[in-house]
């Protein structure tokens, strides 16, 4: 940055700074008292502390307008890193002064609470005495250090000799921006590719207009989309076919009237001295009419579509059967220009190697590469993940030197990362400057995690909010703005989908030691078992071991680390504990032995994850960290949470999922007032039951799962009145303990229209109230725009009208589970969005009535309109564990219109079944006393099991579309019935052709064929037979093992 700009810059900081610590010294000997019996409590005032935080913003612009400048010299970056510091200490006293406030009136008196409780005895008492401690020497010293550092760095100014020209602002340029000279090139590996795009360029698939088609190869930095164009933008036989050739690189700024001028001047092939976008047009549209034109739009950055549009306009008037081929590292921008798109993937390892080799002949011989050569050069081609730039780098160091020494120096050396990779950052890099300075933050942090992690995305977006990376607004809200961030990566081609999950994120190796470039000094990742060798600059620290260290980490005693002492680890924000796949027994839990001091030494910390660790106790100074945003215990074995963790009063996410050891929660959470996501353990998990007051953290979005107790000390149901930002799903358990005289309207979760998913579970059966549970069902009635509900253990007789009813209009899901004192169905049928119902251990439901359709239970007639129809969208529909259940009323013609898929399982009384002219699959599972089957015309698939006891199946009447059929455990199993001539096994409802698999019978069903039809009708489906001997039974019978076709083994 300039002299004259720095020098401003450090005069505003002084007076923004010295401003800053004047109030906050102020603050502090207003508040800042010892408490003792006879002291009382002091309050801070509100208004001193609102101009404290807008000081701290004038300092954050400041320093942030001060990173927007490019700084390219190491003495500049040291000095920007130490202004950071000051102001990462500013925002610390801020919050200590918070902190003091909350202290002073609600945390002691809390303290004075729980020390006059006979629970608290002992040890316990010692700690929780110790609780909210005041150190107000500590925080003057803190607020005169500030100063004292900033008047430090600022005396050293001078000394920096800063260039005029680092006060630019960042503009990046593309280093190899490709020009018409620069379009012919040689592809390897990219034929299917040039095919695909030339096949989709001469298709109506690519048509965008009736002159154009427009296809964009898509693809990650340095995957080779512009040699792929180049390539096909020199091929005379597609070339040919265009009057006008174009080449127009985009680049980051998609400006309007600079890219309408390089059209013109590519159009004419000669200068255009117009100035206007209106004369600049028309000497396009001249040029360009009735003419057939090929136009290349290289790397393409900007998603805004009024701009594509503009630029597009003279294009209009061309000639059809016109091409654009665009290039693109975003998926959005593809997608807004064209309706399909080309992928570019990455290459093999041999393709990878060919165009390694390549770059290192320089057009030498090939032979000069021999056998033990070529093995080396392979194993360094496979490094580079399939990048042709990453192959090129990689060529051009091997080049320098034909043989075998310097080819192994360069495979074998430790130094690979740091100098071959740094060959290829610059193409990467073009990438990375062209993102905003939140996202830069936001993908510098993913160098905590080793490769090949696979990222969650709403754990990283929390680390990221946790950090202050995410510039908020008024208009939405923190997590959406950072999940826009992590989208906008995805969109760039900085992470990927997993392959392997659905809900998990990769990030490419190249891409990953990018991360590791760019994040300098203040973050550091250790995979070994030392913390040795850690800078003292580092701010964020993450632990990441082999697997073959997953039981002996790191020794975390400050006499075994210098890192751990106390002048240097203050400063740290971040400490976690990475593990590179999800454990997936207790085996690669790690092992961590933590020093009891160590949060302690940690006090600046924003985001600590001990996750997936060995952990079973909170050491009780964890109360010190009251800087800390995140906090993640996930699949620990934790047992209980000490009550100190109610001093972290800025702690936005707190991670308890998989925490199956957990007993309680701390009564102190309630003073957790910014709490916004808490995670406990699953609803399967009944030990854990909330404190009183829950109702208090009005800012919580995420809480899966809420178990009301039953004594005073125990959540409420009315606890959940001001909970009005839960989002996502919920899971109220403990129901049976809630009284109707307790349910107040404000209780209902009537207002709660961000939940799409709830469960209502009750945990015991008995029927002694069951008045009550009806009554405080119907008053939990959720809001209509949840889409899906889950009825569990309720213990009434009739469920409420709601449920039923249209209120309900968005439900998709709907489960009604160990609801055993119900004696009739609810009225379903009339719901508009319902998919998919299960219904499960009604076990006193015998009769499904018409009344289930959502027909008047007053009268058998059909009150229904006549165009309405029974459950208009339900495509599955489960019944399973219903003992009494014997009658399912028929259905009309027009009901179940998208049924699909019906299930039936251990419903051992019920005979018939209704007719569903759509059902297409059905599974029949324990249901003995259901042999007789309608006709369903649409049926495809059948799958009968576990009839132990039943020799014949009566009837399976003639299916006209019937595909697979199973049949399995049906050990007693000898013939199907009625089967009227063997004729009729040449229809189509259960040719041999149509049986897939055989399980479990003693004999074959069908042994009453005679030896001619079993020679007509080849066993060609039939592709497993479970038991040896039925197999041996078949053969005898059948002969010849040639008639099944597809049997995989004898």
């Amino acid at each position: 940055m300039a002299p004259g700009t720095e020098a401003g810059l450090v005069d505003d900081l002084r007076d923004f700074l010295g401003d800053f610590a004047l109030r906050a010294k102020r603050l502090a000997a207003s508040v800042l008292q010892p408490f003792g019996p006879s002291s009382e409590p002091s309050s801070i005032d509100d208004g001193e502390l609102d101009k404290l935080k807008s000081k701290l913003k004038r300092i954050r612009a400041t320093l942030r307008d001060a990173e927007d400048r490019v700084v390219a010299d190491e003495s500049s970056k040291l000095w920007l890193r130490e202004l950071r510091d000051v102001e990462h200490a500013a925002e610390d006293v801020l919050e200590e002064l918070e902190f003091e406030a909350l202290r002073a009136t609600r945390l002691e008196p809390f303290k004075a609470q729980l020390l006059r409780s006979r629970a608290v005895k002992g040890k316990q008492k010692r700690e929780v005495s110790s609780m909210y401690s005041s150190a107000p020497d500590r925080l003057n010293r803190k607020i005169a250090k500030i100063m004292e550092r900033y008047n430090e760095i600022a005396r050293d100014r001078d000394a920096l000799r800063l260039r005029s020209s680092d006060g630019e602002r960042r503009h990046e340029d593309n280093p190899m921006m490709p020009t018409t000279s620069s379009k012919k090139c040689r592809l390897h590996g990219r034929e299917v590719d040039k095919r695909r795009v030339i096949d989709l360029l001469s298709s109506d698939e690519a048509s965008c207009s009736d002159v154009y088609s427009v296809v964009p190869v898509v693809g990650p930095a340095g995957v080779g989309k512009t040699s792929l164009v180049q390539d096909i933008y020199n091929d005379q036989d597609f070339s040919s076919k265009f009057d006008i050739k174009m080449w127009l690189w985009v680049s980051q700024e998609f400006d309007v009237l600079k890219l309408t001028r390089k059209l013109a001047e590519e159009a004419i092939e000669s200068p255009c001295s117009f100035a206007g976008m209106n004369q600049m047009q028309r000497v396009i549209t001249d040029r360009l009419k009735e003419k057939r034109f090929l136009l290349v739009l290289d790397d393409v950055w900007d998603e805004r579509r009024d701009f594509w549009l503009k630029l597009q306009a003279p294009l209009e008037y061309a000639a059809p059967g016109s091409k654009i081929i665009v290039t693109t590292r975003s998926s959005k921008v593809a997608k807004m220009m064209a309706l399909k798109i080309h992928r570019l993937g990455y290459l093999s390892d041999t393709d990878c190697w060919i165009v390694c080799r390549d770059a290192a002949l320089r057009g030498r011989d090939s032979r000069i590469i021999d056998e033990s050569l070529d093995s080396i050069g392979q194993s360094v081609a496979a490094r580079c993940k399939g990048l042709p730039l990453a192959a090129i780098a990689a060529g051009n160091v091997l080049s320098s030197a034909i043989d075998m020494n310097h080819w192994k120096a360069v495979g074998q050396s430790d130094s690979w990362d740091s100098e071959v990779v740094g060959k290829i950052l610059p193409a990467l890099l073009v990438s990375y400057n062209s993102l905003e300075k939140h996202l830069k933050r936001c993908f510098s942090y993913c160098s905590l995690f080793p490769k090949e992690y696979m990222f969650r995305k709403d754990k990283l977006v929390r680390m990221w909010l946790a950090q202050g990376f995410v510039e908020s607004d008024k208009e939405h809200q923190p997590e959406d703005i950072a999940c826009k961030y992590f989208d906008d990566l995805v969109e760039k081609f900085f992470f990927q989908r997993s392959p392997y999950h659905d809900e998990r994120y990769v990030m490419h190796d190249l891409y990953h030691e990018l991360a590791d470039y760019v994040s300098s000094k203040e973050y550091s990742r250790i995979e070994k078992s030392a913390l040795s060798n850690v800078d003292e600059d580092v701010r964020h620290l993450s632990l990441a071991p082999s697997e073959g260290q997953c039981n002996d980490i790191v020794e975390f005693y400050p006499p075994h680390n210098q890192y751990l002492k106390e002048s240097n680890i203050p400063r740290l924000r971040t400490l976690v504990v990475v593990q590179k796949d999800e454990p997936k027994d207790e085996g690669n839990i790690l092992s961590i032995d933590f020093p009891r001091c160590l949060f302690n030494l940690l006090g600046s910390l924003r985001a600590l994850d001990l996750s997936n660790t060995n952990m079973e106790h909170l050491p009780h100074s964890i109360g010190e960290l009251i800087h800390l945003r995140y906090l993640s215990l996930e699949n620990t074995n934790i047992k209980c949470l000490p009550e100190s963790i109610s001093a972290l009063f800025k702690l936005y996410s707190m991670n308890l999922r998989c925490c199956n050891c957990l007993t309680e929660v701390p009564q102190g959470i309630k003073f957790l007032t910014n709490l916004r996501h808490l995670e406990l353990p699953s609803m399967y998990n009944q030990n854990v039951c909330m404190p009183c007051g829950i109702g208090e953290l009005t800012n919580l979005q995420t809480m899966q799962t809420i178990k009301v107790g039953n004594d005073s000390g125990s959540c409420r149901i009315d606890d959940l009145v001001s909970l009005n930002k839960l989002r996502g799903q919920l899971c109220i358990s403990g129901i049976e303990n809630v009284r109707s005289k307790q349910i107040i309207p404000e209780a209902s979760i009537k207002n709660k229209g961000e939940l799409h998913k709830l469960t209502l579970q009750w945990s015991c059966i008995d029927s002694i109230f069951a008045d009550e549970a009806s009554f405080v069902l119907d008053s939990l009635q959720p809001h209509p725009d949840l889409k899906e509900l889950t009825i569990s253990g309720f213990t009434g007789v009739i469920f409420p009208l709601w449920l039923g009813n249209q209120y309900m209009f968005n439900l998709s899901v709907l489960e009604l589970k160990d609801c055993q004192n119900c004696e009739e169905l609810p009225s379903l049928g009339e719901l508009p969005c319902l998919k998919h119902l299960l219904i499960s251990s009604l076990t006193r439901i015998n009769h499904v009535k018409r009344m289930f359709y959502g027909y008047d239970k007053t009268s058998c007639d059909d009150c229904r309109s006549s165009t309405s129809r029974a459950f208009p969208k339900l495509e599955t529909l489960k019944f399973m564990n219903m003992n009494s259940w014997e009658q399912w009323d028929e259905v009309e013609a027009t009901d179940f219109p998208c049924l699909r898929h019906l299930t039936i399982v251990r419903c051992s009384k019920l005979r018939v079944l209704p007719k569903l002219q759509i059902l297409q699959n059905l599974r029949i599972k324990n249901c003995e006393n259901l042999l007789d089957l309608p006709s369903f015309p649409s049926l495809q698939c059948v799958t009968i099991e576990g009839l132990y006891s039943v020799s014949h199946i009566l009837q399976l009447p003639i299916f006209s579309h019937l595909g697979p059929l199973e049949l399995r455990c049906h050990k007693k199993l000898i013939s199907v019935k009625k089967i009227q001539n063997s004729a009729l096994l040449h229809s189509s409802w259960l040719k041999k052709e149509q049986l897939r698999k055989i399980s479990g019978c003693q004999v074959l069903p069908f042994q009453n064929l005679s030896y001619q039809d079993s020679q007509v009708h080849v066993f060609t489906k039939l592709d497993t037979i479970d038991d040896y001997y039925v197999m041996l039974r078949i053969l005898k019978h059948y002969l010849f093992a040639m008639y099944f076709r597809k049997l995989g083994y004898f």
